[in-house]
């Protein structure tokens, strides 16, 4: 039987909740405030470190540092992580990250990144999505019915 991981106290974990009650599959409350982002990339090392999947940790932690910091920015709304594995018997094991807010949200067409419609060189922000579709093999976002849902996946090699 798979161990289940506890994740650290900062993240209000809902592993095991109907109605995903996998050891792939877990959820994360998150505040609506600056911490979000590093209590995000905490659990999510923790979770990649008991999956026996160190190699994702870096560039996920970045994905989910800049959907974390768009969601509490823009959403303005705590926010709700999922990280999910596909069954490792599946091929190749694709790791999934979503992030859930309440706020308005975007349409991706719109707002598709490039080089060349991001920041300034001297700006401090708005690369945030290019980076999520530099980093991950597939990204997308959808207005549910409470607000907006952003993923990325990445996969494992």
């Amino acid at each position: 039987m798979p161990r289940i991981l506890t994740p650290p106290r900062t993240c209000a974990d809902r592993s095991g909740t109907p109605p995903h009650p996998s050891p792939r599959h877990h959820q994360c409350d998150l505040a609506a405030d600056e911490l979000a982002p590093s209590r995000l990339r905490a659990w999510i090392g923790a979770l990649l470190a008991d999956w026996q999947l160190p190699q994702l940790v870096d560039d996920l932690a970045l994905i989910a540092t800049e959907l974390a910091t768009n969601a509490v920015r823009h959403g303005g709304t705590p926010a709700r992580a999922t990280l999910a594995m596909s069954a490792p018997d599946a091929g190749p094991r694709v790791v999934r990250l979503e992030i859930q807010d309440s706020g308005p949200g975007f349409d991706p067409r719109t707002c598709a990144p490039t080089a060349e419609s991001s920041a300034t060189a001297e700006s401090c922000s708005g690369r945030g999505l290019l980076l999520v579709a530099a980093l991950s093999s597939a990204w997308g976002a959808l207005h549910t019915g409470a607000g907006q849902l952003v993923w990325a996946e990445l996969t494992a090699r």
